[in-house]
């Protein structure tokens, strides 16, 4: 008998050796004997030992690998198996060509080689038994006649009513009638060949049965280079194509990975996608060319049961393979349709066949949501109805439309005007934002306190009588009805209800319904913040939506901006199911959604948890901080002393007091922590810390107002933003300012380090050193723009302004006229982008990222972003800034604490990951004493190796992350992260230098004193990733603060422990560990977050301070004491900045939200601004309430600047009145609650500012 052992992780390779093996017992009895490994066969350590002990008998080992080595991790133990048993061996990768390195690495001889290589890559069950045939002639078992390997078409059409390959004129012409839609289907060739189709045949089935053409096509291309003319291009142009017209509305897309990144049968790597859209541009024409959405459908590799019962719901292999990696081309993500369902044991072989399941409900879903884009291409825009949504958070008037760094009001405004003149029915169309919110406020909103029921019922745009909500619910799963009426009573609640019926807010204006997003639920009902992080959404939420596609008759749906509550809704992390409540909620309806493109990750969830087709947008103008206020009344004394300091001493005693007394002023000496005492000790180096300080706040980027969709930036603001874009080196472009500063004969490095120190050469600060460079830089680019930007000057302008070597500057600004003009004038774009998505066209995808951050080569914007490769993470740079922000971080604890820390707490968030490439990741390996292993070509992480204490000459430091957006994103990172503090405890080192394995030790003889089972108490013990609960978002703590039901510490502590004390790991799957967790908590002695980016600070949002803010606050309370905290600047990822949570929101108090230059640029968005104002100091309240970041000066600030002074009531009064009442009522709260000690006499000003505004709010 020959034995065989034969490794394959791919089931479509099983199925037809089943078949053929069957077949040749059946004519020679038992002369084959597989000992198959396959990935069933590897996860069960029982079965894969087994296999290995039977593998020593075999004569022939055929091991096919998956995209390398890695794929089989039994490799290099099998390989030493056939060696020490004379055993052959024959090996290959994916893909019709063969790996010269494999063949070298396999022992048979080349012409056996290429027999079995091209049996079994051919596939099949003609292919297979004759590869049995060949391999018992060539073993002298037995002589039979076998045929020679039979290559199957590489693409063809198929139809289960065929038995035969039509060519795609005959198929178009008798099998379709032109009056339906036509719904494209592509699949795997594998599948075809080894005819397991079932699959296939059902989606045909369903889509024939509502109604419409199917076309479904498989393909192999890429396979072989003999057929390097039929690469990806060839296929979807040829099969989906006729006279170079596309014959499909909608496609649904069974494959895996980036077809765009695919060569020779494999994956290039997509390092150079991820921060160029040029090069994802070439590679995704075909994609275009098409012009129809593809709606990736995912064939999990789980069992139904599995997914079923899973809170994750796709694994960590399916989101690589099937979400994250075809996002790269454009692909809108969704659901699985398909479970991987295995077999009993075939008898006669003791194999196990696997086979893809249609999940019924799953795919009836997937086919409706496909016809449904291709509705869009088929029906004239005068028929068609569209809801355009705001969101609405906190559910109050004054965040009306409330979208980052985004005018959502003008921009509607925009997009109705242009969907009037695309042909859309729209009635009204508003000049400006506020015309907009006008309409939209004299209708029914989210917030109920203004208004009567009567008024509210009257008001609304469309109502549910309580006496029709059972029969409008009975669309909804049994199992969510029980949960909405155990979170909010019999439908409809009470939310959102008035005189016995369910309220719809918004208006409609002709075909076009502008509504606002529903109310979440935890403002509405407080104490189930407590104890509910997994509360369902209200009746009402779900009947909003429901309303808009079966009342309204909406054909699509557009979110605005960044970002809503859909996506965040309970249910499975990716891979949702009927009872997830996105998936509910959003139906099937087509979902649009322009987002801010410095933010992938929660646009990621978006696409991945509410099938959203991403538009992005640019970010605003970024510019300079620059001086204004005291700081510019500092900067003239300045001048003057440095003049007094060489001209006239004498006057030295006078300018110092006049400095300190506007330092004193201005509150500067808090910032700097320095005394009277202290600063004239050394009064030359105060004025070096002094004027440093100033510098680096003006020169910090700060917002010019917000973007407008469509609106590219133009005059001064395109200046300010080639400037910003270019302050940072863009891959092989230099930076500017450095290039201008090299060509001084300066030194960049110190000016920027050192920016207090006086220049004796140049007799000027350093500071002043940049403000010259910075005004230069304008200067250049002012006269630059008398050419159009024109690169062919760039020469002339170069030498015009400067001496001797110009080459860098010059290819900077030939980079801003060849790329950068190109580039941001296609933001004219973005709103044509959202028309072509409403007509049902593909909308071309592109790098995601921070702009400012050396990425300005990800724009333009108007694309579907897509994120990183998962596997990819950290990057070789991350790992250096990381290490970096580790070494800066406790050099900074060192210095000041004299000790190393044992325990620190980090925040980190998915989107951060994505932006850096895994900075964050990075320093936490370095905190541990650890680093990657990445594989060469791709740089693709296999493995972590441990960094000996001889290298690291530090202690291991232990840490407690506190994950947002890993879960769902990057499992993969959280398995790497376990897998690194597994190796770290393993370490025989002593505690001192070992934290990890100490806390280790003490949490596991906790865990055992307690009676818990030894492998749990490991488990316990070695948890390091936290979370919030399986299927839910958030950290809890600003929902709580926005209630306003909170009075303590402890009560936020209580909710950031309910909320995030669930732990991740490759083993458990969010456990509940309060009592871990809180442990972990009360021994940290650092919690830090790094922003990696200006173009959004701290005081942005509310999650800032849930996250990073609630865990200071529950370390304070569990401890007893404030932790260190730390929020780490790497927009420029050369020069970290460490900053205390205080010192940040100093500096961003002068930067930006003092700076008139910021407040002006805000104010002309009209009530958009306002209300960004508004929230804003909510922000600032929510930081103080839970990590102490405001004094009493920064509160005076805030009621002096926008609150107390005339002209700032008089914009509030026009534009937003709901966010003048807001401001004042939470500085008031400040007041009442002992956080702020206000003069009585300001009380007095803001209780009757309050009085006053809520009297007119209530009149009105």
């Amino acid at each position: 008998m020959l034995s065989v052992t034969y490794f394959t992780i791919y089931d479509s390779d099983i199925m037809p050796l089943i078949k053929a093996l069957i077949e040749i017992k059946k004519k020679f009895g038992e002369v084959i004997d597989i000992n198959l490994i396959s990935q069933d066969i590897m996860r069960n350590p029982e079965d894969m030992e087994q296999a290995r002990v039977k593998a020593k008998n075999s004569k022939l080992f055929i091991i096919h690998l998956h995209g390398g080595e890695s794929s089989f991790p039994y490799y290099e133990d099998f390989l030493k198996i056939a060696g020490d048993n004379n055993i052959d061996t024959c090996i290959f990768d994916a893909g019709y060509d063969v790996r010269p390195d494999l063949v070298k690495a396999s022992t048979v001889t080349f012409e056996v080689y290429k027999y079995i290589f091209k049996y079994i890559i051919f596939n099949g069950e003609k292919n297979c038994y004759n590869l049995f045939l060949y391999l018992l002639n060539h073993y002298e078992i037995k002589k039979t006649v076998y045929d020679e390997p039979h290559q199957p078409p590489i693409a063809g059409i198929y139809h289960p009513r065929f038995n035969y390959l039509p060519d795609l004129k005959t198929y178009i012409k008798e099998y379709t009638d032109r009056n339906k839609p036509t719904i494209g289907v592509v699949f795997y060739q594998r599948d075809w060949v080894t005819k397991n189709l079932s699959y296939i045949d059902r989606i045909i089935e369903i889509i024939e049965k509502k109604g419409a053409n199917v076309l479904a096509c498989f393909q192999a291309i890429g396979m072989s280079s003999e057929d390097s003319d039929k690469d990806m291009g060839w296929f979807f142009t040829n099969y989906f194509q006729l006279d170079g017209k596309t014959v499909i509305n909608c496609m649904l897309s069974f494959l895996v990975f980036s077809l765009c990144s695919i060569n020779n049968g494999r994956m290039d790597s997509l390092e150079c996608m991820e921060r160029n859209s040029d090069e994802n541009f070439k590679r995704s024409w075909f994609f275009r060319k098409l012009g129809v959405p593809v709606i990736k459908i995912v064939n999990t590799y789980s069992e139904y049961e599995d997914w079923k019962d899973s809170k994750q719901g796709l694994n960590p292999l399916d989101i690589i393979w099937s979400i994250a990696l075809p996002e790269f081309d454009g692909d809108l993500i969704t659901i699985p349709v398909c479970s991987r369902e295995k077999s009993e044991k075939d008898l006669s072989t003791g194999l196990k066949i696997t086979r893809f399941k249609p999940i019924p409900d799953r795919m009836e879903k997937a086919v409706d949501l496909a016809l449904n884009w291709a509705k869009l291409s088929r029906i004239s825009n005068d028929k068609k109805k569209v809801a355009i949504i705001f969101h609405n958070y906190p559910p109050r008037n004054d965040q009306i439309a409330c979208a980052f760094g985004l005018d959502s009001t003008k921009s509607v405004a925009d997009l109705l005007k242009a969907m009037k003149e695309d042909g859309y029915i729209v009635d009204d169309i508003p000049e400006t934002g506020d015309e907009l919110i006008d309409m939209i406020l004299k209708r029914a909103t989210n917030d109920q306190r203004w208004n009567s029921e009567d008024d509210i019922l009257n008001m609304a745009v469309g109502n549910v009588p309580f006496e029709k909500c059972e029969d409008f619910f009975s669309y909804l799963p049994d199992e969510n009805k029980k949960a909405l009426e155990k979170d909010w009573g019999k439908s409809p609640g009470e939310v959102m209800t008035a005189k016995q019926h369910m309220i719809i807010p918004g208006i409609i204006n002709g075909n076009v319904f502008i509504g606002l997003q529903p109310r979440r639920g935890f403002i509405e009902d407080p104490a189930k913040i407590y104890h509910d992080p997994d509360l369902s959404p209200p009746w009402q939420y779900l009947g909003y939506y429901k309303w808009i596609r079966d009342e309204f008759k909406a054909d699509a749906v557009m979110h605005i901006g960044k970002h809503g509550s859909l996506e965040w809704l309970p249910g499975k992390a990716i891979g949702l199911s009927e009872n997830c409540y996105p998936d509910i909620a959003i139906l099937d309806l087509p979902n649009i959604y322009p987002y801010i493109i410095n933010n992938p990750s929660e646009g990621t969830c978006a696409k991945r948890r509410s099938y959203a087709c991403i538009i992005d947008h640019l970010i605003p103008v970024m510019n300079n901080a620059d001086s204004y206020g005291h700081i510019a009344e500092i900067e003239v004394l300045l001048d003057d002393y440095y003049h007094i300091k060489t001209q006239d001493t004498k006057k030295m005693p006078h300018q110092q007091k006049a400095i300190w007394d506007k330092v004193i002023e201005a509150k500067l000496d808090t910032d700097l922590k320095v005394t009277q005492e202290q600063a004239f000790s050394n009064f030359d180096k105060f004025i070096e810390n002094l004027h440093g300080y100033i510098s680096e706040v003006k020169d910090t980027l700060i917002r010019d107002g917000l973007h407008i969709l469509g609106r590219p930036p133009k005059d001064d603001s395109l200046i300010e933003m080639f400037t910003a874009l270019t302050r940072l080196a863009n891959g092989s472009i230099p930076s500017l300012r450095e290039s201008i500063t090299k060509n001084l004969c300066l030194d960049y490095e110190d000016l920027l380090a050192n920016r207090g120190k006086f220049n004796v050469v140049l007799h000027k600060s350093n500071a002043a050193i940049i403000d010259e460079i910075n005004a230069k830089i304008h200067e250049i680019l002012k006269e630059y723009e008398k050419t159009a930007f024109d690169p062919d000057t760039a020469p002339e302008i170069a030498n015009n302004f400067f001496k001797g070597e110009v080459s860098a500057i010059q290819k900077v600004l030939v980079y801003i006229g060849d790329v950068l003009k190109l580039k941001l004038s296609l933001t004219e774009e973005e709103i044509d982008i959202c028309l072509a998505a409403l007509s049902g066209s593909f909308v071309p995808p592109g790098p995601s990222g921070a702009p400012t951050r050396g990425c300005a080569d990800i724009l333009p914007s108007g694309r579907n972003f897509y994120s990183i490769d998962p596997n990819a993470v950290p990057s070789r740079a991350a790992y250096k800034v990381g290490c970096k922000l580790a070494d800066e971080l406790l050099a900074r604890y060192v210095d000041e604490e004299g000790h190393f820390p044992e325990s620190i707490g980090m925040i980190i968030w998915g989107g951060g990951v994505m932006r850096t490439k895994g900075d964050d990741i990075a320093e936490i390996f370095s905190f541990l004493g650890v680093r990657p292993v990445w594989e060469d070509k791709s740089g693709r992480v296999t493995d972590i190796e441990v960094i000996p204490l001889e290298e690291l000459k530090r202690p291991r430091i232990d840490f407690t992350i506190r994950e947002g957006g890993l879960r769902d994103a990057f499992p993969n990172i959280i398995f790497l992260i376990n897998k690194a503090v597994e190796k770290v405890i393993e370490l025989d080192e002593p505690d001192d230098m070992n934290f990890v394995r100490k806390h280790f030790k003490e949490t596991y003889a906790s865990c055992m004193k307690k009676k818990i089972g030894r492998e749990e108490s490991r488990d316990m013990a070695s948890a390091r990733v936290f979370g919030s609960k399986p299927g839910t978002y958030g950290a809890g703590v600003c929902d709580l603060i926005d209630s306003q039901e909170w009075e303590t510490d402890e009560d936020l502590a209580n909710v950031y422990v309910t909320w995030g004390a669930y732990a991740y790991s490759e083993k458990n799957y969010g456990k509940f560990i309060p009592e871990v967790f809180k442990e972990r908590l009360k021994n940290t002695q650092v919690v830090v977050k790094n922003e990696d980016t200006r173009e959004y600070d701290f005081l942005d949002g509310d999650d800032f301070y849930s996250y990073q803010g609630g865990m200071i606050a529950a370390v304070r309370h569990f401890s007893g004491k404030d932790p260190q905290a730390f929020s780490c600047d790497t927009s420029d990822p050369d020069r970290i900045k460490v900053r205390t949570v205080k010192e940040e929101a100093k500096h961003i108090f002068r930067a930006r939200i003092l700076n008139p230059k910021w407040i002006e640029s805000m104010k002309k968005h009209g009530f958009k601004g306002a209300g960004d104002f508004s929230r804003m100091v909510d922000v600032a309240f929510g930081w103080d309430a839970t990590a102490n970041t405001m004094e009493d000066w920064m509160y005076e600030a805030l009621a002096n600047t926008y609150a107390l002074d005339r002209e700032m009531q008089d914009f509030f009064n026009e534009h937003n009145k709901y966010a003048l009442h807001n401001i004042a009522e939470r500085l008031l709260e400040a007041v009442e609650r002992g956080m702020w000690d206000a003069s009585e006499e300001m009380v007095d000003e803001l209780k009757e500012l309050m009085m006053e505004v809520e009297g007119e709010l209530e009149a009105n």
